[in-house]
């Protein structure tokens, strides 16, 4: 079977498709956190954040306020309690 080029980039990209995050500053700490492209922050939803190492936290949202510049997520980290502000840069 004989694939064209843009049916070759298709299959590609296909299996080869980057994953995109979004990244995020804890305000308290200077440390960056990421979350997966997409997902969305809604008071009292439980998201999963990543460390700069990659370690995953549950954490549930308390609070969102859009900056117009970042959107800033109060949130709650589900195994220590702590709380933390995280700014995601738009």
């Amino acid at each position: 079977m004989r694939l064209t080029f843009p049916a070759l980039a298709i299959a590609i990209f296909a299996f080869v498709a980057p994953a995109f995050a979004m990244d995020g500053v804890n305000t308290d700490t200077g440390d960056t956190v990421t979350a997966d492209d997409g997902t969305t922050f809604n008071v009292g939803d439980t998201v999963a954040l990543y460390d700069a190492d990659g370690n995953e936290m549950d954490v549930q949202v308390q609070a969102v306020n859009d900056t117009g510049d970042a959107l800033d997520v109060d949130v709650i980290d589900n195994d220590s309690g702590d709380s933390a502000t995280i700014e995601f840069t738009k």
